[in-house]
């Protein structure tokens, strides 16, 4: 392929997904708290920024966390935890013009006597109608779907107050090739709750007794599932000598801190 017809290729598929992208949502995030039995409905609105009539449909996913804080994707009510059976959209499908926006209702019914998170996410895809010719072997609807934006979906009772979240097993994994030094850590939610987490390192000299505290990691720990998290730290900025280094988690709990301790050299 010639240089020419590869950037020439390059700029037409830049194009194509600036025309997929050309609509916005916000939020991005919606945190329902509804108590069970409740009913509670946030809005999103949509907006079409492209110079053309926008279609755009509405639909909902579960997902599932892997233990490094990746996710797949998974069909409504595939997961234990999912939300979207307690989803409703109105409306679910939007006909937007240039520069018109419009609300949409996201109403979460709580189911009765469960305190359990659960979560999903709610899909605005971008949809251009075919002739029902052109679309049989895509989507029997006549629709071709190519542009989405992702809406994170969570629910967890307003007067959930039993989480429980623990750290243990900080290690180093630091290469020879690596500017920082590297650590994991563990982090067990075994609770029935979303919570969000923040964890950080701090250095303690083991003759001064100096401590440096470094940023905090933020994540969220989902129900009854292990993250694998890993810490930086900077240790060109730390004087020779042994260290105690502690990762401690902080996750809003009425109760004391907790950490995991290990011993490291600087040279």
């Amino acid at each position: 392929m010639s240089k020419q017809l590869f950037f020439s290729l390059v700029m037409v598929l830049a194009s194509l997904y600036t025309m997929a992208q050309s609509f916005e949502v916000a939020p991005i995030k919606l945190n329902f708290t509804a108590n069970p039995g409740e009913t509670q409905t946030k809005m999103i609105s949509v907006k079409n920024h492209g110079n053309q009539k926008a279609s755009l449909v509405l639909s909902l996913k579960d997902y599932l966390v892997y233990k490094d804080g990746d996710r797949k994707i998974l069909s409504p009510g595939a997961s234990k935890n999912s939300i979207a059976e307690w989803i409703t959209l109105n409306p679910s499908y939007l006909e937007l013009n240039p520069n018109q926006a419009q609300s949409v209702e996201v109403t979460l019914q709580a189911p009765n006597d469960d305190f359990t998170s659960k979560w999903g996410i709610l899909n605005v895809t971008s949809a251009k109608e075919q002739t029902s010719l052109a679309a049989d072997k895509e989507l029997s609807a006549g629709l071709n779907l190519y542009g989405r934006i992702s809406v994170e979906l969570s629910y967890t009772p307003r007067n959930q107050t039993s989480t429980r979240v623990q750290i243990s097993n900080l290690r180093e994994l630091t290469q020879s090739a690596d500017s920082l030094r590297k650590f994991n850590v563990n982090i067990d939610n075994l609770g029935n709750t979303m919570t969000k987490c923040e964890i950080y390192l701090i250095a303690s000299h083991m003759k001064t007794l100096k401590e440096k505290k470094y940023e905090p990691v933020e994540i969220t720990a989902y129900p009854q599932s292990t993250r694998n998290v890993e810490l930086t730290l900077p240790a060109h900025k730390l004087k020779p000598g042994n260290y105690s280094l502690s990762a401690i988690l902080d996750y809003g709990s009425s109760q004391a801190l907790e950490g995991t301790q290990i011993t490291i050299e600087v040279e």
